[in-house]
């Protein structure tokens, strides 16, 4: 079942009425995780206002000579302290949030958060493998592309793992999905990508690493996920050997993913998948991102404009074109020779199309798997 949204308007309205029902200030804000002059604000701007006085810019006043640099320190840290982001960020949030004030600079804000104790240290990205498709997609707008992983794995507080599938928009950096699941596997996989694509729609392509289940383990240059987007209409496209730079976005969401998820993990399955819950509404409505121009995802997102069809159609293939039924060992028959195509293949149909001297282009619906050199029997 689809997870329902929830804006950063929701959550400051909740935090109201909390106050309202009669909950005190001290008691919302250790239950929501926010500060209590947080609590004080929204409840006081909500009793005042309404919901319209819950928007980051509305009603907020057009100066403020009383605000001295000891409060605009405290509002920085509590920043900090709440989302753990680095100065760029913070300083658009609070931009956003208070137009009227005078902020100071990235590196004021550098060296506040080192008198408090809150610098970290990054760390570095590792590389991933190899796989067919292995191209880039020039996706244009929201939709076109998503991009797919699993965040490696890690041991939960009752002992068992925890592996992460996680989808996003490329263009807006929109975090579609972010699952756990007990392995990597395509049967956990895949209800998981199909519910992706059936609420937002169906994009043109998907790239993922080399890693189970996206790319081909074994014999062969597809796989079976690569079989099933071709069939859906949906370009597999895979990040180069040895170039995890291909898929840069994704691995530095992963990054950020791990450090505020699994430091430390939750106890189950169920309680780590509330952290992911979370993780996603901060990630798609709450973070400025640098790569879009410290835009937050939600802005900039819209869903596909291609309708997801669960029920998969035979292909058709042009006239002229020689067809051949891929065997239970994942090869075709050409010329007395059995041709090894690949077994996330097998049962499929797929269409030989002569576009050269001795040379064969292999189609199957409406992508090319490979050209096939009719003198060696070598395949492309």
């Amino acid at each position: 079942m689809p997870l329902k949204e929830t804006t950063i308007v929701d959550q400051r309205e909740e935090i109201a009425r909390l106050t309202l029902k009669g909950y005190a200030v001290t008691e919302v804000a250790r239950m929501l995780g926010v500060s209590r002059p947080t609590v004080r604000l929204w409840r006081d701007r909500f009793t005042a206002e309404g919901r319209n006085g819950l928007e980051d810019r509305s009603h907020a006043p057009h100066s403020c000579p009383h605000r001295t640099s000891e409060e605009i320190e405290r509002l920085v840290i509590e920043e900090r302290k709440r989302w753990g982001w680095g100065s760029k960020k913070i300083l658009r949030r609070l931009s956003d949030a208070y137009p009227e004030l005078e902020l100071p600079g990235r590196t004021t804000l550098d060296t506040m958060f080192a008198r408090h104790g809150l610098s970290v240290r990054r760390r570095r990205l590792r590389p991933a493998g190899q796989t067919p498709f292995a191209r880039r997609y020039p996706a244009k707008e929201p939709g076109d592309l998503n991009t797919l992983d699993h965040k490696g794995q890690f041991r939960m507080g009752n002992g068992q793992y925890c592996y992460a599938l996680t989808m996003v928009d490329h263009i807006s950096r929109y975090l579609l999905a972010c699952q756990g699941l007990r392995s990597t596997s395509l049967e956990q996989a895949w209800p998981v990508i199909e519910r992706v694509f059936l609420e937002h729609g169906s994009p043109r392509a998907v790239h993922s690493d080399n890693g189970p289940p996206f790319g081909a383990p074994g014999r062969g240059r597809i796989s079976t996920l690569s079989v099933r987007l071709m069939k859906h209409g949906i370009q597999p496209v895979f990040s180069r050997p040895g170039r995890p730079q291909d898929n840069g976005a994704h691995e530095r969401m992963h990054r950020t993913l791990k450090h505020e998820t699994a430091y430390p993990p939750a106890h189950d399955l169920k309680s780590q998948q509330k952290k992911f819950d979370q993780f996603r509404q901060e990630f798609n409505h709450e973070r400025p991102h640098e790569g879009i121009q410290m835009q937050r995802p939600a802005v900039l997102y819209k869903p596909g404009r291609r309708p997801y069809v669960a029920k998969v159609k035979p292909p058709e293939y042009d006239l002229g074109f020689e067809v051949r039924r891929v065997s239970p060992v994942g090869t075709i028959k050409w010329q007395n020779r059995a041709i090894f195509v690949g077994e996330a293949l097998r049962g499929e149909r797929i269409a030989l199309e002569p576009t050269a001297e001795r040379t064969l282009t292999l189609h199957f619906y409406g992508f090319i798997i490979g050209k096939l050199d009719e003198e060696t029997g070598t395949l492309d």
